[in-house]
């Protein structure tokens, strides 16, 4: 059963992370392009923009992504389901145009505190009417997720970024319209994306609204968007203070080299897709669900250690090999932005006895313990490591999510962790991760020395983790899956 039950939430992921592969992939090959038209201080400013469009995200969903699923899976009448995904829309649209108009009016007076100019506000207001073309289809990409319809949602999320690099190829590399058009083709992207989806989904749904479903979507929900504003915080906090402490040319490498960590959020993302639904399926199977988690934090700690190693072997020739020689600093951040977000793949897997519980406050309070901390960190590490200390803050405050939340969710749920083989795994990820990054920064530009040297470590750790890490069963399951 359990077995079953793991393969089920693997396949999910698998193909939630093809489709995340490809999209980062095809942004990814765009970056040397990007780095020779546009200036570390254009990607100072695209970072800051998109702060402020994410910063609104708590007040356009109202944490109804959360409300919505408890109320969908409680609802045992099928039939009744579709109408708690139209009243969702119907609830973010009239909130989304609402706040919309508020930043039109406000935008000149936004971008002068947060650029001490106000020649910025027509991408501040760009940048917010993306999000809210966001919030409102996502009710429509929640519903194939929550019917674990993960092919359908893979192509409409394709679909979309492929629609969102044409137009940056478009605007930016052919029309020269810089910083606005990179900007911009976000927003057309979404506005096509949302009937698109309407197509694909929309007009397929039942149509119904009721009211009465306006109450607990926000109350159940509302109390988690302000777990959003903490997590604006822990990620783009640092960029706002290197900004002020180190300048704008500093954030533009930083935000390279971020970019290139959030190559973690492809696989991470497609596990976060397919958890929710998944482990909402448990609510009324809690015993059984103990026993699953419990598994599937190990071998979520196996696999996605294995890609932070990979990360940090990688990160410096794939960093040189791609953007232009005043960007090759940022590599030195990639491999902690990546353990960051592996680190909240972890958080994740804690949280499901906080949700069945309906103590959603809590995650909020675990989330700003997180958000405080990492604003302490940076004001102490960024004046003596520069961008390397903003990317140890952002891995040391992920860290600090799972910990608080297993402290917290264990009083509501309880979990049964393999707690050796959990230590066993992390402590190899950090020996081999901290040694590859000591070879790396040993050599400037190109070594053999150094790329050889990082690949004994890696050998050396994949060996370490098939002998000593993994059961003879799941060696043998491993072989049988290989043809060996």
């Amino acid at each position: 059963m359990i077995r079953s039950a793991l393969q089920r939430l693997a396949n999910g992921t698998v193909i939630y992370g093809v489709g995340g592969v490809l999209q980062k992939f095809m942004g990814l090959l765009l970056l040397p392009f990007y780095t020779r038209v546009l200036t570390t201080e254009d990607y100072g400013v695209v970072s800051l923009i998109s702060l402020f469009g994410v910063a609104m995200n708590g007040f356009l969903t109202l944490g109804t992504g959360n409300s919505m699923g408890y109320l969908y899976f409680r609802e045992e009448d099928r039939a009744k389901r579709p109408i708690i995904i139209w009243t969702n829309l119907f609830l973010l649209a009239g909130n989304g145009i609402f706040w919309f108009s508020l930043v039109w009016l406000f935008a000149p007076a936004i971008s002068s505190f947060v650029f001490r100019t106000n020649q910025y506000g027509n991408l501040i207001y760009l940048a917010v009417l993306t999000n809210v073309l966001i919030s409102i289809s996502d009710p429509w990409r929640s519903y194939l997720r929550m019917e674990e319809k993960a092919k359908q949602f893979v192509f409409v999320t394709l679909f979309s970024s492929l629609l969102t690099i044409g137009l940056s190829i478009l605007l930016v590399l052919f029309l020269n319209a810089g910083v606005f058009g990179l900007i911009l083709a976000g927003t057309l992207a979404q506005l096509i994306s949302l009937v698109f989806m309407w197509f694909i989904v929309g007009r397929k749904l039942p149509f119904g609204v009721d009211k009465k479903l306006i109450s607990p979507l926000i109350r159940i929900g509302f109390p988690s968007t302000f777990g959003i504003f903490a997590f604006l915080v822990i990620d783009y906090a640092d960029r706002h203070m290197i900004e002020r402490m180190l300048g704008l040319s500093e954030l533009g490498i930083y935000s390279t080299g971020y970019s290139f960590g959030m190559i973690m959020t492809i696989l991470m993302g497609a596990f976060a897709t397919a958890w929710p639904p998944f482990f909402m399926s448990y609510v009324n199977k809690q015993a059984e669900a103990g026993r699953i988690f419990g598994r599937v934090m190990t071998y979520y700690t196996l696999g996605f250690g294995s890609l932070i190693v990979l990360v940090f072997f990688a990160a410096k020739p794939l960093v040189m090999s791609m953007t232009a020689a005043t960007f090759h600093e940022s590599w030195v951040v990639v491999g902690l932005v990546a353990t960051g977000f592996a680190l909240k793949g972890w958080y994740l897997i804690t949280l499901p006895g906080i949700s069945f519980a309906r103590k959603l406050h809590w995650q909020s309070i675990i989330e700003w313990i997180a958000a405080i901390s990492n604003i302490g960190l940076n004001f102490w590490l960024i004046p003596i490591y520069g961008i390397l200390g903003a990317a140890m803050a952002t891995a040391i405050s992920y860290l600090t999510l799972p910990v608080v939340a297993w402290l917290v969710s264990r009083k509501f749920l309880t979990v049964l962790y393999q707690w050796d083989r959990l230590a066993l795994s992390s402590t190899a990820v950090a020996t081999a991760s901290g040694l590859i990054f000591y070879f790396s920064g040993s050599y400037v530009g190109w070594s053999y020395y150094g790329l050889i040297s990082n690949f004994i470590v890696v050998l050396a750790f994949f060996a370490f983790c098939y002998s000593t890490l993994l059961s003879d069963r799941e060696r043998a399951m491993i072989k049988d899956k290989l043809g060996v």
